[in-house]
């Protein structure tokens, strides 16, 4: 699928789902000063693209989910795509992405309590074949939850470069 260039409009845009993604089309146009048209047409190209999604977070710590862990994981040459595949199929696993580096991937769960996480990686993520080590890290403090970071007021050249 082909890149879809952004412009300034576009990253607007983005900075205002980013602050409240269920915002109209018309709160947005008025935001970025141009039209309700405009801005439905540029959010159903990104989304097309499959560049622009938007996604509900929950808060773990209000919901129950008291363990958030990011785990990195060392996997066995030749399954990297197969782990991967298995670890995005958990209940747990909100975020799961392959590495280059001293890891092979790398995957943030959220568990009701120790008793879930250990249960989680004992009984789930280490019996998949091809997970060699498993490295956990517990979140303390979330400070920011979002797949993009555009700052509000960041040119565009800052971004994407030159």
């Amino acid at each position: 699928m082909a890149a879809v260039q952004l412009d300034d409009i576009d990253l607007k845009i983005v900075r205002t789902l980013q602050q409240d993604g269920r915002t109209s089309y018309s709160d947005i146009s008025k935001a970025v000063g141009v039209s309700a048209g405009t801005v439905r047409n540029r959010i159903n190209q990104m989304r097309s693209s499959g560049m622009l999604s938007v996604n509900v977070w929950l808060d773990p710590s209000l919901s129950g989910l008291g363990i958030h862990a990011t785990l990195l994981l060392k996997i066995r040459p030749g399954r990297l795509v197969e782990v991967a595949d298995a670890l995005s199929g958990l209940d747990e696993a909100s975020y799961v992405a392959t590495l280059v580096g001293a890891y092979d991937a790398v995957a943030d769960v959220f568990c009701r309590d120790v008793a879930h996480l250990r249960v989680l990686i004992h009984d789930k993520i280490q019996t998949i074949d091809g997970v060699l080590d498993v490295l956990t890290n517990l979140v303390t403090d979330n400070r920011q939850q979002a797949t993009l970071a555009v700052a509000a007021g960041a040119p565009l050249e800052t971004l994407l470069g030159p």
